[in-house]
């Protein structure tokens, strides 16, 4: 506990210092998802992108990825609500996931920070971030696995025109026995992967 509250006093030092006053990053905008039948899993509809603070540093979710919010474990969506502040860090973090480009330690990292320029309530954050640091490890391996298995996240153009009774699992193996390979993604730079290491790095080591 006592390294989870320092780790928040850091993103707030960052973001007091690192963010001039008039020109704080502005919330991601809210973009159009597609839901299959179930509503756990959902189509992104539009681009996605976070840039971190006031930096250059950005990622884009791409239209056709398939997420279900999984930064949100489902003994906390009593206590969170999903279509919450939350809600688009959260689809960040489970891309990043997905894709693996940057560690589980800064995406978890991100997703802290994404939440509190969210301005989701302390509480809810330190919950959300706690549970993915201590048990996202499970998610992800398993997303490790399924990329070398062959299984996709992002769903070409003409693989989004999902039918009114799809369920997202029966649809991906659907396309795993097709062979159909994961569309055009976009690119993670490892400077916004870094971004997360040096930000806190420089809070925490401040005297």
């Amino acid at each position: 506990m006592k390294k989870t509250m320092a780790l928040l006093a850091a993103v707030a030092s960052i973001l007091s210092v690192w963010t001039p006053l008039g020109s704080a990053q502005q919330p991601m905008t809210p973009v159009f998802f597609k839901p299959f039948v179930d509503g756990r899993n959902w189509i992104v509809g539009e681009p996605l992108t976070y840039k971190i603070g006031i930096s250059q540093d950005s990622i884009t979710v791409p239209v056709g990825f398939v997420t279900d919010f999984a930064s949100i474990p489902p003994a906390l969506q009593s206590f969170i609500q999903q279509n919450g502040p939350s809600l688009l860090p959260a689809v960040v973090h489970d891309y990043l996931y997905w894709k693996q480009t940057c560690t589980k330690d800064q995406s978890d990292q991100i997703l802290l920070l994404a939440m509190t320029e969210h301005k989701v309530p302390e509480a809810q954050r330190t919950a959300i971030y706690q549970a993915v640091h201590w048990a996202g490890i499970f998610s992800w391996d398993m997303n490790a696995r399924d990329r070398k298995a062959g299984l996709v996240r992002i769903l070409a153009p003409e693989r989004r025109n999902i039918g009114a009774n799809m369920l997202w699992p029966s649809y991906r193996q659907e396309l795993l026995r097709q062979g159909v390979s994961e569309a055009p993604d976009t690119v993670i730079p490892d400077a916004f992967c870094r971004r997360a290491d040096m930000l806190l790095d420089d809070a925490l080591n401040k005297p």
